[in-house]
């Protein structure tokens, strides 16, 4: 009997396994748990024997020792699951079976079958629609393949019930749909059917009835023609539809109905074959290859069955990138979808006066048959005639290269029957209903294989890196590609090396990407021209910082525009897809868009404007990354030294000290500066190559980078930097910013592992750095000498420029520079022996930079732990690296991250605590092997130490070999002779 606790209980067999007592979802346990589980749905309220559920349950080669003991833990952890919702009662155990007491109406198969037949009741009775609405119902039940991932003989058995009930389900409503005419989207079903189903002759049989019904005999005909080429290719006969054609040639008018309706509104109208079936599509590219997502989205949206509006899809991107390709491509494989025509216009929405809609519409109409008399002449009257025309019809409309919205409109069918397919340059977004693909560049596999098929397979795979260079050069754009192919293909003696180097000149480059009445350069050139003179501006100067991406801040900078002129601006290329954004607050260009931007600057701006809006940038660009150091340090702007000297530019329009951006975390600041790197050294090279751009501000820029990108990529990318803006400092004569960018290359020299040549960098700034007014680079130089020397275990020379650093640091109160230098000094002194003085330094360092969290406390504390562990007091230490040790993996602070898991394994190692030494040295290491150098030589011969200590001396072995050489190679013979004797101790 069902209690009130079990009116709630729903169990899904057709479909995925699923159980729901209300509006709570029931916890089903593991597969085999529901394979037990289905088996007691399917036959609910009788006892299924243990022998009969080992059977169904456990696959053949992999059942469990002990099956009935499997069984009474799947009915256990089941009974505890149905208790929990109050139910537990429903399963039962009976002489060592089970048995579940739901109610039969819970089940989902139960009620599939209750509703089929109640539908064969109607059908005897005479109630055609009520059978097929019954059918209807029971067909919506199905939710994916039944019982799907379960497994089991008994679960794949019941699966392929319940697939062939619900197929002859299907069969059933379709031929009621046939029947009674009355469904629109009975041949789109019917297809579907037939495509998913192709050896079931009674879906082809209804196809054939459908259109022989709907007066297109033809189809009718092609159908049963291809049904008896498939099922003789498979050696099958097909005598329902054998019989069916013979019915159709005999005009057999039983095969008529009068349950079929007449024309009604919306719905595909039964017509005479004389009237015209337009098919205006363009050919298809013979050579078309890829965009296979984009095909299968476009081809799935535009033949959607009885959809409950106008399908329309709206392709856009930029000029070349394939839109009419794919969009013709899509039409042509919808041929079988549209029967009643296919009709096209180009409507030259990217040339100075795009077509006007009127004219379009009379077109379309005269193809449709309507007399060219009877076409009105204004605009409103076609558009009306136009979906009066096409009503019921099932015809696919391509309105190519539309101008906007505004054009399109006039030209939308009113009747679901149509599909309308858009492409332009702009996005559409105020074109009611569409759906909307965005269409980039190729994949690169895409872009090679459609050089390939233009230029020859052959061609292309003998040359398979100059092919890659080739479609990169041309920014993976289809029309740019097929230019180079026709080049090739025209040209059996041009090698794929030969014009990848002839495409390698950015300056040339929309030169060679032509070939007879096709070229890359005219496309763009349609898109600029409609640009107003402030967009296009715009595009010319984004373009040219060497930066993959800008923000919107970066722009307005660079612009010399407010930040809401400046994002309308952007909003505005951005819609016209000349500009990308991939993400929020982010804009790039297309490669070849680039480069085609570049060379109109050149062209029409002058250097001087071009220069001024470089300093715009940069100025912002300074003012920012001072933001980010200071929030990053956590310092006041009066603790940082005073803008080097120099000469600015300054536009009369821009104000005086641009704000920058700000930043509220340290993690903010720090995510900011590295993904600015590729702006940032965009901006300084362009200083070290124009002379009007001050390098002052340029290496005031460099500093705030040093002082705050870690990791090597970013150190490499400095130090890079910093010889650029040192060499053109000294051709220029400016002394105190080749100084300061010495020092700097010199600081990124160190963290690279460069010791010989940071030292000499140094070295050099230090001449440099004489008189008062330099005293802080010559105390940073110092502090830097001293940190180099200790790399090379020179610990009384380091000792003695760390001195003098702190010194110098004092006279200047800056408070946070002193405490670091302390904190480097202390671990010298420690090395000397001098553990007093060590831990008075590191305390003092701590002192000095600990008063919030920031980069510099952090990096005192690390300090402080490095001496606590070489005076011994270890678990001290500890606590002080496991603390920091998170807050450098949050800043993005690499170097010290790896650092300070080296730290922690060196101090477990002292503690005698080897396997804790070995968890935290493998933690670390893959930190460690990206920075290299000597954090890495440490780890590994931490961790080879470790696992000599622990007996595993063959893997300890490779990792003090590893560590050897690591040290050999940055010329450390000290310590690579203490590895040399731990190894020879191995034996």
């Amino acid at each position: 009997m069902e209690t009130t606790a079990d009116a709630g209980l729903r169990f899904r067999l057709l479909g995925p396994l699923d159980a729901w007592h209300g509006e709570h979802r029931l916890a089903l346990g593991r597969r085999q748990q529901q394979a037990f589980l289905a088996m007691l749905l399917a036959e609910p309220s009788r006892v299924l024997t243990a022998a009969r559920l080992e059977d169904g349950v456990f696959e053949e080669d992999s059942a469990p020792g002990n099956p009935r003991a499997v069984l009474a833990t799947h009915a256990y952890r089941l009974r505890r699951e149905l208790r929990s919702h109050g139910l537990g009662h429903l399963l039962v155990t009976v002489d060592g079976g089970y048995r579940l007491d739901v109610p039969a109406g819970s089940v989902d198969a139960v009620v599939f079958d209750r509703l089929t037949a109640r539908a064969g009741e109607a059908l005897a009775a005479g109630g055609r629609p009520a059978a097929r609405d019954l059918l209807a119902r029971a067909l919506a039940l199905h939710e994916g393949e039944p019982l799907a991932g379960l497994p089991g003989r008994h679960a794949a058995e019941l699966r392929r019930h319940l697939t062939e009930r619900r197929l002859e389900a299907w069969e059933a409503k379709l031929g009621l749909d046939v029947e009674l005419g009355d469904a629109p989207s009975c041949p789109v079903e019917l297809d579907q059917a037939v495509f998913a189903h192709p050896f079931r002759e009674r879906f082809r049989a209804l196809l054939m009835l459908e259109y022989h019904l709907s007066g297109r005999p033809e189809e009718a005909r092609a159908v049963y023609l291809d049904a008896r080429r498939f099922f003789r290719a498979e050696g099958l006969a097909c005598p329902e539809l054998d019989a069916l054609a013979e019915r159709v040639r005999r005009c057999d008018p039983a095969l008529a109905t009068a349950a079929r309706p007449g024309p009604a509104a919306d719905r595909p109208v039964r017509r005479s074959t004389a009237e015209p079936v337009p098919e205006q599509l363009p050919p298809a590219l013979p050579d078309f290859t890829g965009r296979r997502a984009a095909l299968d989205g476009l081809a799935a949206a535009l033949s959607r069955p009885d959809p409950g509006a106008v399908v329309i899809s709206a392709i856009n991107g930029l000029g070349g990138v394939g839109k009419t390709s794919l969009a013709v491509q899509v039409g042509h494989a919808l041929r079988g979808r549209f029967p009643d025509g296919r009709l096209y216009v180009d409507l030259r929405g990217a040339q100075g006066v795009p077509l006007d809609p009127a004219e379009a519409l009379a077109a379309f109409l005269t193809a449709l048959g309507v007399d060219d008399r009877a076409v009105p002449a204004d605009l409103a009257e076609r558009a009306a005639l136009f979906r009066t025309t096409v009503t019921g019809r099932r015809l696919l409309i391509l309105l190519d290269n539309a101008a906007g919205p505004e054009q399109v409109a006039p030209l939308l069918p009113g009747s679901r029957t149509c599909a309308v397919l858009v492409t332009g340059r702009a996005w559409l977004t105020t074109l009611p209903g569409a759906r909307h693909l965005h269409l980039d560049a190729m994949t690169t596999a895409e872009a090679v294989g459609l050089l390939a098929a233009v230029a020859g397979r052959a061609r292309v795979d003998a040359e398979p890196a100059a092919a890659a260079a080739i479609v990169a050069a041309c920014g993976r754009l289809p029309l740019a590609v097929r230019v180079a192919g026709s080049r090739l293909a025209a040209d059996p003696a041009q090698s794929l090396a030969g014009l990848a180097a002839s495409l390698a000149d950015e300056r040339t480059r929309l030169g060679e990407l032509a070939h007879e009445q096709a070229a890359v350069e005219p496309v763009l050139a349609l898109s600029y021209a409609r640009l107003s003179a402030e967009q296009a501006r715009a595009l010319r100067l984004l373009a040219l910082p060497d930066a993959p991406e800008l923000g919107s801040a970066d722009a307005a900078a660079l612009l010399g525009r407010g930040a809401a002129e400046t994002r309308e601006l952007l909003d505005a290329l951005v819609d016209l897809n000349l500009l990308r954004s991939p993400a929020a607050d982010r804009y790039g260009f297309h490669d070849l868009l680039k480069v085609f931007a570049r060379q109109r600057a050149a062209r029409l701006d002058s250097p001087a404007s071009t220069t001024a809006a470089f300093a715009g940038l940069l100025d912002f660009c300074v003012a920012s990354a001072r933001n980010a150091e200071r929030t990053a340090h956590r310092v006041q702007p009066a603790d940082r030294p005073a803008d080097p000297p120099g000469q600015h530019v300054q536009p009369a329009d821009r104000p005086a000290d641009p704000p920058g951006q700000r930043f509220d975390t340290i993690e903010r600041a720090t995510a900011w500066m590295r993904g600015r790197t590729a702006l940032h050294r965009a901006v300084i090279d362009r200083a070290c190559t124009d002379d009007a751009l001050p390098l002052a501000r340029a290496v005031d820029l460099l500093d705030a980078m040093g002082s705050v990108l870690f990791g090597r990529d970013y150190v490499t990318t400095v130090a890079d930097l910093a010889g650029r803006v040192a060499a053109a400092a000294g051709a220029r004569g400016e002394r105190d910013v080749e100084a300061l960018a010495r020092s700097i290359r010199g600081g990124m020299l160190w963290h690279a592992n460069s010791y010989a040549k940071a030292g000499e960098e140094l070295r050099g700034c230090l001449e440099l750095c004489e008189g008062d007014e330099r005293l802080r680079l010559r105390a940073d130089t110092l502090k830097l000498l001293g940190a180099n020397a200790r790399a090379l275990r020179e610990f009384g020379p380091a000792v003695g420029h760390l001195e003098e650093a702190a010194a110098l640091f004092r006279r200047l109160a800056d408070h946070t520079a002193e405490g670091l230098v302390l904190g480097e000094l202390a671990f010298n002194q420690a090395q000397l022996g001098n553990l007093a003085a060590a831990r008075a330094a590191a305390v003092r360092c701590v002192e000095l930079t600990g008063r919030q969290v920031s980069i510099s406390e952090s990096v005192g504390r690390y300090y402080l732990a490095r001496v606590l562990h070489l005076c011994g007091d270890l678990e001290p230490a500890l606590e002080q690296a496991q603390q920091v040790l998170e807050r450098f993996r949050s800043f993005g602070m690499l170097a010290f991250e790896a650092a300070t898991g080296s730290l922690i394994a060196r101090i477990h190692l002292a503690a005698g605590r080897d396997r804790a030494t070995v968890r935290a040295a493998e933690e670390a290491l893959p930190r460690a092997r990206q920075v290299g150098g000597m954090l890495e030589a440490a780890l590994l011969r931490a961790l080879g130490e470790a696992l000599v200590r622990l007996r595993h001396t063959d893997r300890a072995g490779v990792c003090l070999r590893q560590a050897l050489g690591h040290l050999r190679q940055l010329g450390l013979a000290g310590e690579a002779a203490e590895v040399e004797e731990l190894l020879r101790g191995l034996g």
